[in-house]
């Protein structure tokens, strides 16, 4: 099996929160914590010490940037503008799993203490991918938790598809309280793809209002939710939260696994099957992008203290 080399590795660190990215391991983040009075709480699920990882059957653990698509696509084809795609990734499975930008070799090009940037040209064309591209990626810390910036440049002579993500693996506290692990977000519309991820999602033609979601965190699903509005907010100890953040992601997508400790909270730039099932309009929209265009994402990961009030008596 192909596999990743894991180091060496990156340390970043502001204002309490330390971050580790393996550059050579897709550009994957190992490791994000936050000092909360002087206990380091994980934000992600922590790598063990490992120095190399299986390209295709990862460690559910940290985090990811998803390109240039993103979560299931089986099979790995689709028809663009005509053209019949085949990709061809190595995978056992078949099948096409968040890209496969997780899956090469990252270049630094810049760093500090508290941040690493990178980049990965996709110079030429592939069986992986028939179109070639630029790709830059920003990791940062500060007062506010970790901020993830990927930007995408088609570089080829025809428009191809492109869509963003980012896939993060959320530890769940083992606190049996009824607010722990509890999601909250607004969206528009709600779509079971079942746990395997290939349920299909198809996009509204009308845009609807959105409104809060609430999940229980515990509870083993896969959905993908319509119009995001772009926060979430989660609960990991009696007085602590998580809180993600995006731009340019029109949607999430919300994995919880059967017994296994963590959700996935991943703000993506389509719907799962969007290669597959949208329309030529929806696919103008969320997906086409010309030669010289970029495409961005931008995510944030950070810890709040929240203050409960007592109630009066």
């Amino acid at each position: 099996m192909p596999s990743l080399q894991v180091n060496p590795t990156v340390r970043i660190h502001a204002d309490g929160y330390e971050a580790i990215i393996s550059p050579s391991a897709g550009a994957r983040l190992l490791k994000l914590t936050y000092d909360h009075n002087h206990q380091h709480i994980d934000c992600v699920v922590p790598f063990g010490p490992v120095t190399h990882i299986d390209a295709h059957h990862w460690p559910k653990a940290g985090a990811f940037v998803m390109l240039p698509f993103t979560n299931r696509l089986d099979p790995a084809e689709f028809e663009w503008q005509g053209r019949q795609v085949h990709l061809v990734n190595g995978s056992s499975s078949g099948q096409g799993l968040h890209g496969f930008g997780h899956r090469n070799d990252w270049t630094i090009v810049d760093t500090s203490d508290s941040h690493v940037a990178l980049e990965w040209n996709h110079s030429v064309s592939s069986p992986e991918w028939p179109w070639t591209f630029h790709a830059k990626l920003m990791y940062g810390v500060s007062a506010l938790g970790l901020s993830v910036a990927l930007s995408v440049c088609n570089t080829d002579l025809s428009s191809m598809p492109v869509s963003l993500g980012w896939h993060p693996f959320i530890p769940l506290s083992s606190l049996d309280v009824s607010e722990t692990n509890r999601l909250q977000f607004s969206a528009s519309r709600m779509h079971d793809i079942g746990l395997d991820g290939l349920g299909m999602a198809l996009l509204s033609e009308e845009v609807s209002a959105q409104h809060v979601f609430t999940m229980d965190g515990k509870t083993a699903s896969t959905a993908a939710y319509e119009c995001f509005g772009g926060d979430v907010e989660m609960f990991i100890e009696n007085n602590l939260r998580l809180k993600i953040t995006s731009q340019y992601a029109p949607h999430l997508l919300v994995h919880r696994p059967r017994e296994l400790p963590f959700v996935c909270v991943e703000p993506v730039g389509s719907l799962p099957g969007a290669l597959k099932n949208y329309t030529q309009v929806q696919s103008d929209r969320e997906l086409c992008l010309n030669p010289g265009e970029w495409r961005h994402l931008v995510c944030s990961l950070g810890a709040e203290t929240v203050v409960k009030s007592i109630p009066e008596r």
